[in-house]
């Protein structure tokens, strides 16, 4: 490499953020924020699972932790996206496009449901 592509590729790296959570994008504002971060999460669940990533190394992610407590408690949702990522046998892509539309759904349902 010469040192030309080391000066862009250090450029590139100093723009880019260095720390960027799906749940800190706010693209679309409320409901479709939380389908937008556990898709993102699934589509990375499966890039890890086919990485050899252990799922266990995703708990920590999972955990609803009030202040003060040790008690863990977990996100059963986004627990549930990442577990069952890790058996999916398509596209990383196609994983996230069907938990943003299931998760889509659900809060089309419930919004529904608290109406009536």
């Amino acid at each position: 490499m010469t040192r030309a592509n080391y000066t862009l590729l250090t450029l590139a790296m100093a723009v880019m953020p260095a720390y960027a959570a799906a749940y800190e994008y706010n693209a679309f504002g409320g409901d479709q924020d939380d389908c937008f971060a556990k898709a993102m999460i699934g589509m990375d669940s499966v890039i890890n699972s086919r990485l050899g990533v252990p799922p266990e190394h995703a708990l920590d992610l999972t955990i609803l932790q009030p202040a003060g407590t040790d008690n863990n408690t977990y996100d059963n949702d986004t627990l549930n996206v990442i577990l069952s990522a890790y058996l999916w046998e398509d596209s990383p892509h196609a994983y996230a496009v069907r938990v943003f539309y299931k998760c889509a759904q659900q809060k089309a349902y419930r919004q529904q449901a608290s109406m009536e």
